[in-house]
Order: structure tokens, then C-alpha cells, then sequence
């Protein structure tokens, strides 16, 4: 295999790849818009296209004239500019071989040729070779239009293919060492073979006809059902199950294909094994071996779904044939009406472009001046805003909507029922719309007539049913089957009409059906039966004959008829309620007498009951007839004849409490008297019941004096004693205290109503409210439930209640209904008690307060003593260091003329004494004129570093500075990176802490400098301890990280984030990062002050603000925020 080995560039593959797949699918869409009338591009369009596809490609018509190409064919084939469409490729090649003519002319045909590489010889003598492929494209009418070449110029492949097969003799002797490597190819190919979709394969013809398989993917069982081995063994088993038809079609492109060695590409129809039909297809090339024996390397796939998508296809393109004679057939002879609009701008708005001739036969108005116009054009504005409207929603929705619309034309009313139908275009979408438009006028009117057929029957409540002449039932409503207990209309038609008879009663039906058919009608009352109790039930039966009305011949039996049950049952059930009553009417105590209203207006006695006569002493016959003055008087007769007109002028019973004067005694009575109608809704009698409450009256004298007495004691308490009802939300009762206390008039309290506690309630004592609800409705009697709370007075004014409540009665299922409550007014304790807390309140804040300065302090001493400290040791540092630094440049000038001057004695002096020569080697000469540069280098670079280092300290030591400065802030943090320099950099118990600085441009800003310094250290050392605790607990194993980020916002303001990918802050603990002295460090590590004190000199100091975002496990987010310039009251 090695000798066949060819490498090329990969960028170079990969590119002649991707051209490939595209020109493939150029293929598929050209073959596919020939197949399809709908996917038409235009000519400017397609030549758009083919100018820029990154492929050789060349339409040419059957002359064999240029219509376009590519800009890569002019460039591969050195046509530059020159204009060639139109002229003839022989004409522009006159070179070209006679063979290139003959594939020309069967393509032209019909065929489709490809070839991988072919030699195409051009007018310089040069050879170019090219990969090509000639497709037909076809006419609408189905005929060859012309032919499309893609070419791929493949020079550079041959020569480099050339240049590797010399070096292929180079390679023979790596072939040893690639064995192994081509092993594990091989079997990693292998198994890409076998879980390829397919069959890939090896087949050998050998001349004498004998056939072999030497390799067989694992594919073949499901292509042929057929083991690898088994064709392996026996290859005449892949012929043996081919289609009979097939088989010498097959064998004579093999021949071809083996005479030619062209590629061989052929499909036909197997049966497998198990008995299943598939059409397969087989692609593969051959290589003609010296022996004279061919060899084809292929694969073979299943098409059976593409073939029948291909005969799906071919079928839906008849069917779409047909169907547009069809349609057309439709749009000039259906009697309903279409028409045809443009829609414009996406649906902005619309035009008129076609009317079948039904729409202009239907049409009140002349349609034709409208074609061409749009609707704002043609129609009303009022009409035209309603159409669009619904041309707009069929746009929206993209699929067709339907409405009816009706309209006066020649003084009736016309409906039409219009479908919109939206057709899309190419570019999927929406360019016209099609409307058609049917005249439904009579079927709304039949609609409207049997809606109101059915709606009579279904919305009956009575039985209604039709059957045929021989009994057989046809139809029974809902009401029907549900009378008689039948569960579906199904069931029903399986019942004759004697069925649904009561069985004692069938028998009359024998004389009534042949009465029926006489007389057309019967009625009566009638019993059916109940299918699943099997009880009577008691109808109304109205049964009649349905006839033709051109014969009078009886065609159906038709029933209406009512269930009568209720009424029956009313009918016992008055009977034993009059009975009933009239047991009542004589046996109770109470007073009961009815009184006649005349058709004059006139009042008169017709009875009354027992208790009645007896307390009257007269006999109720002679009570008939008798007037109201008769009875009681002139005077008392009057009253009551008004009571009993305001009763009859109200049409609705009253009650009242009348004083009358029996046997010269005055006597109470409860009296409530109703009124009775006739059927013509006039009232004609009263019913009155009297109770006779004389005494109650007297208990209610007394009972008033001593309920004034108590009212007398409760207003003279300075406590607001009150009744509440619970389920009315109001008081029944209530002290003169709560007016007193409260300052709300009686009418603002009465105004109020039940509204009154949640008005005048605080809202913040709402749920106390609530919860004390519970609690009494909770409470046993003679609990006592006691609060306080918060209630506005009348002159807007909070005043605090003690309230003790206790449940005061009950309704009839036991739950409290009202409660009895006290409240006493604490405003003054309360308030007494507020300034007493406030009090504490700033005495505890004072401490703290103290406790925070008295730490700062301390804390901003230490800083102080350490700035002095730092800013003494620095300045002692920085001038010793400065004067070796400023020495060390000409000391290494010295040193380098006094190492000259020793290279001019050795040149001049090639050999000194012995003694010299031994000092030069004692003290290695050549070693130390190198070392020496190197040692003054590196003193130099020392010294810079400790300048550096100096630098920082003496700005981050800036503590004393009272006032405001200007300064460059990315100094301050230089600086402070600078000093804890030794704790990032990396240790053998962890890595280096990367520091990435993202400094945008900043102006120098006003601020106390070491205070920031202090804020920059304090943030970057907790960043800096979150790290290594982070480390400490393999929480990060690689790459601590630490983001500085400066930039300005909203153009007077700077932010400073400083972001570590550390273990983040928990939640919890949010809240109490800013706290003085908390902190998650262990005993000694920190103080809980750094973030305290860098909070106030951010924020109190500098009028900022510091904040702090963070993802447990992400890491954590201080951001600094100052302004650019302080305030002048801030300075």
C-alpha cells in the first residue's frame, strides 16, 4: 500500500472539499427546479448566483453557446474579460479535442458524465488537468435547454502527485516502521466499515469470469441478509437473489465498467433471504489490474425510500397537472364567486388583479373598475379599514380565515360566506391572497328556521318524539329520554312506541292509533313507563299524525307530551296542605283572620280561625261580610284600614305593632298581614296573624327604665365599654366614652359604619387585629383576651387602647357572635415608654459609636506610627541605595576600560612572564572579564528594584496628609502590589497569584491618598487570604487569580473592582461584612476592622460607596465607587 500513499495539504482538502459539497448542491436545486414549476429563479438572479459560487461552472444552451459562468471558470480557463457570452465554446477553444464533442452531444441528449481527471491541452501547448462533471438542464416544457459543466482545475494535485511518486522510493524503507500503524488504520477503518450505513466492499473479476469478494463489511446483513463470510466464500450468493429482470443488466455494467474503467454506478431489485423486497444501488471504481483482472472498491446502499419518494414525486407532479386544468376549469364554471388580490408592502396594503366571472355575475355592484386599483383606491374608507382588517389577520395567521358578511342589496338582505386563502411565494412569503365568496343567503334563512326547530325541541322540557307508522320510534328528544330513563337516542330506536307504554295501559292504545289515523289527533292523560325503575309516570299525551301535505297521506307518528308528575304530586300534596293548614288554621293559639279586598277597594271580614272566636266571643259565621268600623270602630277602624291599603299599594306582606281596645281594655299586638292574588295578579284577600303582646309591652316599659339606668352608670365611666358583633362587623353598643375618647361625632361614627376599626386603625396594628380575631373566636366563655394598639382620634392624632375583650353570646352553632370589651386610653404610658427606649436606643448606638471610634482610632495610630516608621525607614534607605545606584554606572565604565586596556597588553604582549601567566590563571582572566559586566548588571538591576520598592512604601505611607489631593490612583495600587509582592509571588505551598490589571484611563482624582491605600491593602490582602485559603483546601488547584479593574462611570465618578476567583462569601454572612470586629479569620489572623474602617473612609471620608458582589465557589467583587472631585463642603 505504501507506493499508493499520496499526502496532501489539508487546508488545500478541506477547500477542495467544501467546493465539492457546493457543487453538489447546485446540482440538487437545478435538478430540483426542474422537477418543481414552483422554485423558478430569475435569469439576474441565477447569473448573481453563478458569479459568485467559489466553482468552475459553465451554462451553455444546445448550441453549445456561453449563457453564464463563474468568475472561477474565466480565471482557471484565462478567459479574463473578454465578452464570450453568447459565442460558442468551439468558438473560444477552437483547440478542443473531437471526444470533448461527443460528451458534449450526449448530454445534450440527455446523459450525465463526470469524469476525475482528465487532460485538457490549451493554446499554449500546456496541458492542464481538470476533475469535471456535465449535467443536462431542462426547459419548462421538459425538453434539454442546454448543459452545466463544473470543472475543477487539478494541475497542482497531478504535479504533486507526480513529485510524491518519486519520492515514493524514498518512503519504501519507512514501510517497516509504518506496519504497525497501518494495522491499527486498518482495523480502525474497519470499523468505520462496519458501522458505515450500507455495504462497502471489494470485489475481484478475474479474466476467465470468476468472481471473489475478498472484503465484505458488516453491512451486509442488513442490505442482503446475508453473512460477510458467506459472500466471502461463495460470491455468486450476491447475484443470486437479484431480480430476474435484473440480472443481465447488472452483468452487462460490470462488463462495461471493467472493458472502459469507468466508474461503476448501477441499482436494480433483490428479494433477501427472509423474503424481503428492496431496491438497492452500487457505486464503486475500478482499477484494471496487469494480469489483466479488475478490481472494484464500492458501496452498496438500500434506495428502496428514495425510489418510492421519486414515484411519490412523479405521481404529485401528475396530480398537480391535472389539478391546474382542474382549477381552471373551477375558476371560469363555479357558480361562486373569486377573486384574486396583490398583497403590498407585507399587508400594508392591498390590489385588485383578477375576478372569476361568478364574482361579477353575484357582485350588487360593477366590480371590473376596481382591477388594478387597491382597496383604498376603490372602495369607501370606512369599508376598506373592515376588509383589510381581515385581510391582515389571514396574514397573521397564515393559513385561511373565514367570514360571513351580510348586506342590503335591492331591498333584502343578501349573506355571503368569504374564505380568504393566503399563496406564498419563493421566498416563503405571503403575496397574494385568494378570496372566494358564496352566496349563502337561503341557508342562513334555512339555518335561522331549523335553529329555531331544534332549539323549540331541545330546549322543551316536555317529550317529544316521532315514530313510523308501524311503531317503530325514530326520534325522542333530551327531555324525552331522560323522562323515561333512557340513555341514548340509540337505545331508544330499538324500542317500539307500545314499550314506552305503562304495561296496564297498553291495551288502549289499540282503540287510540286507529282514532289517530281518522282523526289525525288524540289527546289525554296516559302513563309511560320508567325503563329502569319500571314505575309509571303519569303524561299529559298528546299524540297526532304527521301527513304529506300534497296527499295527506299519514307518513309519521309525532307525540308532545308532558310529564304530569309534578303536577300530580302538587295536586296530593295541596290536598294534604290544605288539610294540613287547616289544622293549623284552628289549632294554634295565635290569631288568624282573613279580610276580602272588594273590587271598590272596600276591606270586609271572611273569616277567622278558633283562637280567634274565642277570644272575641263572637261566632265566626257572623264575623262574613262584616266591615272594619263594625268591628273596632270608626277611629280604630281607620288605622287599620290605612295598614291594610299601604299593604295592598306595596303588593308584599308587612308586620306591625297596633294598640286596640277590646271589651274597654287596651291591648298590643304583633300583627303581620300578607296579600293573595288571583291569576290576573290583583290582590283580592289579606291573611293577617296577630299575637297578642300586651305584656311583653309592659316587660319592655320596665326593661327600658332599667336599661337607662345602666346606660347612666356606663357613660360615667372614663373607660369605652362596647358591644361588637363579630359577624356584622359593627357595634351594638358603645359608652358616651368612645365619643369623648375617640372625637368622632355620633353621625361621622354611624357614617362609618362597619368600616369603622379598619379606619381608624394604624396599619401597622392590622395583623394584631387579626391575630387577637382568632383568639376570641378561639376563647371559652369567661376568657379574657387583652392587647394594645393604635387608633387615629378625630384630630388626626395616634392615641394607644388597652383592651381587655370576652366573648359576650353565641349564634346556634356555638362560635362567638359578639364580644364584650373595655378599653382604656395609655396614650400618655406609652409615650412614656417610647422616649424611654429612644433613650436607650442612643445610649447603646453612643457606645458603639465610641467603641468604633476608639478602635479607629487606635487602628488609624498604629497606621500613623507605621506610615512614620516606613516613611523614616525609606528615606534612610533611599539615600545610601541612591548612591550606589548613581555610582554603579560609572564604576561599570571604569571596569569596562580597565578590561580594554588589559585586552591591548594581551595583544601587544602575547606572552608575559610566568608569574603573570600564573595569576591570570589563578584568578581565571577570561571567566572574570564576562562575570564582572554581568555583576555591575546585575547590582544595577538590584538597585532599581530597592529605588522601587522605596517608591512604594513612601506612597503608600501617605497616613498624614489632612487634606485633599490629586492623585493618580493606579499609583496607589502599584504601590500596593508592590509591597505584597512577597505574599504573591509563588512558595512551595502554593502557585504564583496572577495579578491582571485593567486600568482604563482615569484623571487624577481628590482624595486623602494613604486613607485609599489603606482601603486597596485591606481589600487586596482579603483577596489575597480567600486565595490561599481557597489553595489550602484544594478548592483551586491552579491559576489564583486577581482582576483590577478601573474605569469612569457617568462621567464623574471612578469605579475600582477588585475581583479573586476564590471560594466566594457565603450568603449568611452578606450582611454583616461591613459590621466592626466580625470577621471569618481564626483567633490571631484578623481583627474584623478592615472592612469596617475601609467602609467609612469610603463612604463617610470620600462620599462614596462600597459594595461587594459574590457566588459561593466563584469568587468575590469589591467595587469601589468616588467622585472624580469632592465636594466643597466635603473639603
Amino acid at each position: 500500500m505504501a507506493p499508493n500513499l499520496i499526502t496532501v495539504d489539508k487546508n488545500t482538502y478541506e477547500s477542495l472539499q467544501q467546493e465539492l459539497i457546493e457543487l453538489r448542491q447546485v446540482v440538487a436545486r437545478l435538478e430540483q427546479a426542474k422537477s418543481s414549476n414552483t422554485l423558478k429563479f430569475s435569469q439576474e438572479q441565477m447569473a448573481l448566483f453563478i458569479e459568485y459560487t467559489p466553482a468552475a461552472i459553465a451554462i451553455f444552451d444546445r448550441q453549445m453557446r456561453y449563457l453564464l459562468m463563474s468568475r472561477r471558470w474565466r480565471e482557471n480557463y484565462g478567459l479574463g474579460d473578454e465578452e464570450i457570452i453568447g459565442r460558442s465554446c468551439y468558438e473560444v477553444f477552437p483547440e478542443i479535442q473531437e471526444h470533448w464533442r461527443e460528451i458534449h452531444q450526449r448530454c445534450l441528449a440527455g446523459a450525465v458524465e463526470k469524469c476525475e481527471e482528465d487532460a485538457f491541452p490549451r493554446a499554449d501547448g500546456t496541458i492542464d488537468w481538470v476533475k469535471w462533471e456535465i449535467h443536462p438542464w431542462y426547459e419548462d416544457s421538459g425538453e434539454v435547454g442546454g448543459i452545466i459543466i463544473f470543472a475543477e482545475v487539478i494541475t497542482a494535485r497531478k504535479q504533486a502527485e507526480a513529485a510524491l511518486k518519486r519520492l515514493n522510493e524514498e518512503l519504501e524503507a519507512k514501510v517497516e516502521e509504518r506496519t504497525a500503524a497501518l494495522r491499527q488504520s486498518e482495523a480502525r477503518l474497519k470499523r468505520l466499515a462496519d458501522n458505515a450505513p450500507g455495504m462497502l466492499y471489494e470485489f475481484h473479476l478475474q479474466p476467465d469470469g470468476t468472481m471473489s469478494f475478498p472484503y465484505v463489511s458488516s453491512g451486509c446483513r442488513e442490505i442482503l441478509g446475508l453473512e460477510p463470510e458467506q459472500l466471502a466464500e461463495d460470491a455468486s450468493l450476491a447475484f443470486a437473489y437479484i431480480y430476474p429482470e435484473d440480472i443481465p443488466n447488472v452483468q452487462q455494467a460490470i462488463a462495461r465498467s471493467a472493458q472502459n474503467l469507468q466508474n461503476y454506478e448501477y441499482e436494480w431489485g433483490i428479494i433477501t433471504p427472509s423474503g424481503q423486497h428492496k431496491r438497492v444501488k452500487a457505486i464503486s471504481r475500478p482499477e484494471g489490474q496487469p494480469e489483466g483482472k479488475v478490481i472494484w472498491y464500492g458501496y452498496l446502499f438500500d434506495i428502496s425510500k428514495q425510489q418510492a419518494a421519486l414515484r411519490d414525486r412523479q405521481l404529485v407532479e401528475q396530480q398537480l397537472k391535472a389539478q391546474t386544468q382542474f382549477l381552471q376549469s373551477i375558476w371560469e364554471g363555479v357558480d361562486y364567486g373569486i377573486y384574486v388580490l396583490d398583497v403590498l408592502d407585507d399587508g400594508a396594503e392591498f390590489r385588485y388583479i383578477n375576478f372569476n366571472p361568478a364574482i361579477l355575475r353575484i357582485s350588487p355592484i360593477p366590480l371590473e373598475p376596481f382591477l388594478g386599483k387597491t382597496i383604498t383606491e376603490a372602495l369607501s374608507p370606512d369599508i376598506a379599514h373592515h376588509y383589510r382588517q381581515r385581510y391582515r389577520e389571514c396574514i397573521k395567521l397564515g393559513k385561511s380565515v373565514f367570514f360571513e358578511e351580510s348586506f342590503s342589496a335591492h331591498d333584502k338582505e343578501t349573506w355571503w360566506l368569504l374564505n380568504i386563502t393566503p399563496l406564498f411565494n419563493s421566498t416563503s412569503r405571503i403575496s397574494q391572497l385568494v378570496i372566494t365568496v358564496s352566496d349563502i343567503t337561503e341557508r342562513k334563512q334555512a339555518e335561522q328556521e331549523r335553529q329555531m326547530f331544534v332549539s323549540l325541541i331541545e330546549n322543551s322540557s316536555d317529550f317529544i318524539g316521532f315514530a313510523t307508522l308501524e311503531g317503530q320510534t325514530v326520534f325522542i328528544n333530551e327531555a324525552g329520554l331522560k323522562l323515561v330513563g333512557v340513555e341514548s337516542l340509540e337505545v331508544a330506536k330499538s324500542h317500539n312506541i307500545l314499550e314506552y307504554i305503562f304495561p296496564e295501559d297498553r291495551e288502549k292504545m289499540e282503540y287510540i292509533i286507529p282514532a289517530l289515523l281518522v282523526k289525525g289527533f288524540w289527546q289525554g292523560e296516559y302513563r309511560f313507563r320508567h325503563f329502569q325503575t319500571q314505575e309509571p309516570i303519569p303524561v299529559d299525551y298528546n299524540m297526532f299524525a304527521m301527513k304529506n301535505p300534497e296527499t295527506g297521506e299519514a307518513l309519521y307518528f309525532a307525540t308532545i307530551t308532558r310529564d304530569i308528575q309534578e303536577r300530580k304530586q302538587a295536586e296530593a300534596q295541596l290536598q294534604e296542605q290544605e288539610q294540613f293548614l287547616r289544622t293549623i288554621y284552628d289549632g294554634v293559639s295565635q290569631l288568624i283572620f282573613v279580610v276580602n279586598v272588594l273590587e271598590n277597594g272596600e276591606f270586609r271580614y271572611a273569616s277567622y280561625n278558633s283562637a280567634a272566636e274565642k277570644f272575641l266571643g263572637i261566632n265566626r259565621t257572623q264575623i262574613n261580610g262584616k266591615t272594619l268600623e263594625d268591628l273596632h270602630g270608626a277611629v280604630e277602624g281607620a288605622s287599620i284600614s290605612n295598614r291594610y291599603q299601604s299593604c295592598v299599594e306595596s303588593g308584599v306582606g308587612i308586620s306591625y305593632e297596633e294598640c286596640l281596645t277590646f271589651n274597654g281594655q287596651e291591648t298590643w299586638w304583633l300583627t303581620t298581614i300578607n296579600p293573595l292574588k288571583n291569576s290576573e295578579g290583583r290582590i283580592y284577600r289579606l291573611v293577617g296573624t296577630t299575637l297578642n303582646i300586651t305584656a311583653r309591652k309592659k316587660a319592655e316599659e320596665a326593661l327600658q327604665e332599667s336599661q337607662h339606668f345602666i346606660q347612666r352608670i356606663a357613660d360615667s365611666s372614663p373607660n369605652i365599654l362596647y358591644i361588637f358583633d363579630l359577624e356584622e362587623q359593627r357595634n351594638v353598643y358603645a359608652n358616651q366614652e368612645i365619643i369623648t375618647l375617640l372625637g368622632y361625632s355620633i353621625e361621622e361614627i354611624q357614617q362609618m359604619g362597619d368600616k369603622l376599626i379598619p379606619t381608624i386603625t394604624h396599619p401597622e396594628e392590622k395583623e394584631k387585629l387579626a391575630t387577637q380575631l382568632q383568639r376570641l373566636l378561639a376563647a371559652k366563655d369567661g376568657d379574657i383576651c387583652e392587647y394594645e394598639y393604635r387608633v387615629r382620634r378625630g384630630n388626626g392624632e395616634w392615641c394607644w387602647l388597652y383592651t381587655r375583650e370576652t366573648p359576650f353570646s353565641r349564634n346556634n352553632d356555638g362560635k362567638v357572635k359578639q364580644i364584650l370589651g373595655v378599653s382604656t386610653d395609655i396614650t400618655e404610658r406609652k409615650q412614656a415608654e417610647l422616649r424611654l427606649q429612644q433613650q436607650a436606643e442612643d445610649l447603646e448606638n453612643t457606645l458603639i459609636e465610641l467603641q468604633r471610634t476608639q478602635t479607629q482610632l487606635i487602628q488609624s495610630e498604629k497606621m500613623s506610627s507605621l506610615g512614620n516608621m516606613v516613611a523614616g525607614v525609606a528615606h534612610e534607605i533611599n539615600n545610601p541605595i541612591n548612591f550606589i545606584h548613581g555610582n554603579l554606572i560609572p564604576a561599570s565604565e571604569y571596569a569596562q576600560d580597565l578590561l580594554k586596556l588589559v585586552e591591548l597588553y594581551q595583544l601587544h604582549f602575547p606572552y608575559p612572564p610566568a608569574e603573570i601567566q600564573a595569576v591570570i590563571a589563578a584568578i581565571e582572566l577570561d571567566f572574570l572579564k564576562e562575570d564582572l559586566i554581568k555583576l555591575l548588571k546585575s547590582m544595577r538591576v538590584g538597585t532599581q528594584r530597592i529605588r522601587e520598592i522605596v517608591l512604594s512604601l513612601r506612597n503608600f505611607s501617605r497616613l498624614d496628609e489632612a487634606e485633599f489631593k490629586q492623585v493618580d490612583i493606579h499609583e496607589g495600587l502599584d504601590s500596593t502590589l508592590m509591597i505584597l509582592h512577597n505574599r504573591i509571588k509563588a512558595k512551595p505551598n502554593h502557585p504564583e497569584i496572577s495579578v491582571i490589571k485593567e486600568y482604563n484611563k482615569l484623571p487624577l482624582i481628590e482624595c486623602y491618598p494613604g486613607q485609599l491605600n489603606q482601603v486597596f491593602m485591606n481589600l487586596l490582602s482579603n483577596a489575597i487570604d480567600a486565595l490561599e485559603e481557597s489553595i489550602a483546601t484544594s478548592k483551586i488547584t491552579e491559576n489564583p487569580t486577581i482582576n483590577i479593574r478601573t474605569e469612569v462611570i457617568n462621567s464623574n465618578r471612578i469605579a475600582i473592582r477588585i475581583l479573586d476567583n476564590g471560594m466566594g462569601i457565603p450568603k449568611e454572612i452578606f450582611s454583616k461584612l461591613f459590621d466592626p470586629f466580625f470577621t471569618t479569620k481564626d483567633v490571631g489572623k484578623g481583627t474584623g476592622l478592615g472592612l469596617s474602617i475601609s467602609y467609612q473612609i469610603v463612604v463617610d471620608k470620600h462620599g462614596g460607596k462600597l459594595a461587594c458582589n459574590s457566588t459561593p465557589g466563584q469568587g468575590a467583587e469589591f467595587i469601589i465607587e468616588i467622585p472624580i472631585n469632592q465636594p466643597k463642603t466635603s473639603k
